[in-house]
This record gives structure tokens, sequence and C-alpha cells, in this order.
């Protein structure tokens, strides 16, 4: 059964094909994402009308400079001012009147802002840093030296978890389900469509000890293919695996009999290699945007996150993240591993339904 084996992982090396979907296909995706700052403040570009400089606008000007991703300049027109607003060449304009700074007793001047309903993220960081800076500006103005209430802040050193900590598990996990679903089923039509298959039933060779042999080649190369993953995402780009990476290995190799049952049933069904690789693809993809690979799957709808939750790739994620981001056991991810439990089940029968060694 070994020679089978390393047999089975010397004709994967030779497959360009398997062999890009293992290793390099996943990897891309996590340089890619790697590449992104996911932390870095959003950019505001901000314009400043006022008739005459006065007190206000420019300690408006002067608080908006200090934050590095903001950009300020004076405007003379208002009207060209909106108009550069609604191109989207000017996020927000910042109308100062003359009076702002020395109002009348019993009346306040009015600092009016327009911004474009469009950008939702950049509006809500700009007029969040615009209101900071006018409840100051009005304490300085109403005399107020000493506040009579004072916040004091006091850093803890807690856990950090950064975008690219939430993803890199559920990078692991994509890239296990398409190297199972979409190599195996690939793999398993392209022997049909050789004849390889029918021959073996002519030899003393039991067709279950080949078929094995292929299942345990691509478990090794699943475990190869996370560890590569990971160091990419830890080495490189500096995620951070708070939990025992030895669990993820196994959610790996557990999930991956799932998918490769999963391959077998959709080999099973396609008629040539071509056919297994659009239908692996069906299959794969709407799990891969759906079971919260890229985004929480709490921000799908109701109704879809009803549905998506059993999915094989869901518990997969959930569980990796469990370990992975809040650094707990394997034994805390029970609900996800019964989850796995079943499908494994679930998916052996539908495989062994599905699955002919002559051609569909």
């Amino acid at each position: 059964m070994a020679k089978l084996t390393f047999a089975s992982i010397r004709m994967l090396y030779r497959d360009k094909q398997a062999l890009f979907w293992a290793m390099a296909f996943p990897v891309i995706f996590t340089v890619v994402f790697g590449l992104f700052d996911f932390t870095d403040s959003p950019e505001a570009r901000f314009g400043v009308v006022a008739e005459r400089p006065t007190p206000v606008s420019e300690a408006l000007r002067k608080g908006l400079r200090e934050i590095d991703s903001f950009t300020v300049e004076r405007r003379g027109d208002l009207a060209a001012a909106r108009a550069d607003v609604e191109d989207g060449e000017l996020d927000v304009v910042l109308v100062v009147p003359s009076e702002a700074g020395a109002p009348a007793p019993g009346r306040s001047a009015a600092v009016t802002a327009y911004y474009n309903e469009g950008n939702v993220d950049v509006n809500q960081f700009a007029l969040d840093a615009v209101t900071r800076i006018v409840d100051g500006l009005n304490l300085q103005l109403a005399g107020v030296t000493a506040p009579a209430i004072d916040l004091r802040q006091r850093g803890l050193d807690g856990r950090t978890v950064e975008y690219y900590d939430f993803l890199l598990p559920g990078l692991v996990a994509m890239g296990v389900m398409n190297f199972s679903i979409i190599g195996m089923s690939v793999a398993i039509a392209r022997f049909r469509e050789q004849r390889i298959l029918k021959r073996i039933l002519a030899t003393p060779l039991r067709p279950v000890k080949f078929l094995s042999a292929q299942v345990l080649a691509r478990l090794l190369l699943s475990l190869v293919q996370a560890a590569l993953i990971l160091a990419v995402g830890v080495v490189l780009f500096g995620a951070q695996i708070y939990g025992n990476v030895v669990w993820l290995f196994v959610l790996a190799t557990l999930a991956n009999l799932v998918f490769l049952n999963i391959g077998f049933a959709v080999a099973g069904r396609a008629s040539n290699a071509d056919a297994a690789q659009g239908i692996g693809n069906a299959v794969a993809i709407p799990m891969m945007f759906l079971s919260g690979v890229f985004f929480p799957t709490d921000t799908l709808p109701g109704a879809v996150q009803a549905v998506v939750k059993y999915l094989p790739l869901t518990p997969l994620i959930e569980a990796m993240r469990k370990v992975s981001i809040e650094g707990l056991s394997i034994a805390d991810t029970g609900p996800q591993l019964l989850l796995l439990g079943a499908w494994v089940a679930i998916s052996f029968a539908i495989a062994g339904r599905a699955f002919r060694f002559a051609k569909v």
C-alpha cells in the first residue's frame, strides 16, 4: 500500500494542473491578500470654504491636517467646491461663515459639511474627525479650559486580531477544498477516459486499493499545502496563530475526507475531465464565497445564513478560526466536528452511489 501511495504521489507531481491547484493557486491568494494593508485609515479630501480666514476655519484646517490620510485645501467658490464633491474630486466641503468663532449671545454659527452620500466608509471616518474638532472648538469658545470629566485611557496588553489573521484560516480551508474536489474529480475522470480504471479491474490489484492510494496521496499533499499557506501567511506577512497549529492539520485532514468524497461524486457524473473541472468549480466556488472565506457569514441575509451554516466548508472554517484566532483546543470545536463527521458519512454515501468505473 505504501508503494502504491508513493506512486500516486509521483503521478500527482507529474500532473502540473493538479500541482497548480494543490500549491500555486491558494498560495497566490495568500500572497495577494497579504499585500493589502487592511489596517490603513481611509483617505479623505477636504475643501474648506471661508469668506476670509477665521480662527475657526484655521483650527479646522490644522486639526484635519494632523491626520495623515487627510488632505485639506482652501476653496473660495462654494458652488465649484460642491461640484467637485459631486464629481468625486473632493470628499467633504466645510463651509465656515465669517461669524463663526464670535457668535452673538443666544445664537450659534453653523459650519456646514457637504459630502458625497455614496462614500459611506469615508464619510463616517471623515465626519467623525470633523465632529471631534468642532466639539473641541466649542469647549474653547465656551471658556472651558479644564473639562469637568476627564477620560483616562489605559491600554492593556491584549490579543490583536487583524483582518489577515481572520482570512488565513479561510484560505487554508479554501485550498483544501479546491484541491480535493477539483483535483480528485479531474484525476478520476481522466483515469476513466484513458480506460485505466477498466484495466485495473482486469488485474489482481483490487480497485479499492488503487483508489485508497489516490486518497492517501492527496491527504498527504493537502497537509503540505496547508503548511505552505500557513508558512507564507505567518513568515511573509506576520499573521498570528494563537492556538495549536497541529489542530489545524487535524481539521484539514478530516475535512479532506468530505471534499475527496465530493470529488468522487463529481467524477462519477462527469463525462470527461473538462466536465469534471466545470462541475467541480460549480460546487466549490459558491462555497468559497458563501461559507466565510473572505467575510463573516453573519453579514449574509438571515435566510442564506440558515443554509450556509450546513455547507461542509463552513464548519471547517469556523473550527479553524476557533483554534487560530481564539486559541481554543480542538475539543472546543464540538459542533463543527459533529457537522464535519456527518458530512463524511453523507458524502461517502453520495460518492458510493454516484461513482462509476465505466464512462457515464
